[in-house]
């Protein structure tokens, strides 16, 4: 049997501090958590409002939603006022 050549160093980046973690204050853009406490909604009935729409503003990318801070008031307009919240203890 022959000799096992040694491994080689990872060439991945070091890892992120949390510093640089924290998401940019500079972005143009909103996740669906933020968007959501921005209009008052529930971040999944959001993401529920959101699919299958086509709403300006608003891409589907492989992560989420990609949802431009310009168009905000439009989504908002465009979607409504927040369904009413579930109630855990009538469910039977």
């Amino acid at each position: 049997m022959g000799r096992v050549p040694p491994q080689k160093a990872s060439k991945s980046a070091p890892k992120a501090d949390a510093s640089e973690k924290a998401k940019s204050g500079d972005r143009d853009w909103l996740t669906t958590a933020e968007l959501a406490t921005k209009i008052g909604w529930r971040e999944h009935a959001l993401r529920d409002a959101l699919r299958g729409k086509d709403l300006p503003g608003v891409r589907r990318t492989s992560f989420g939603y990609h949802i431009d801070a310009s168009a905000l008031e439009e989504i908002k307009t465009t979607l409504g006022a927040p369904p009413p919240k579930g109630n855990a203890s009538k469910r039977v």
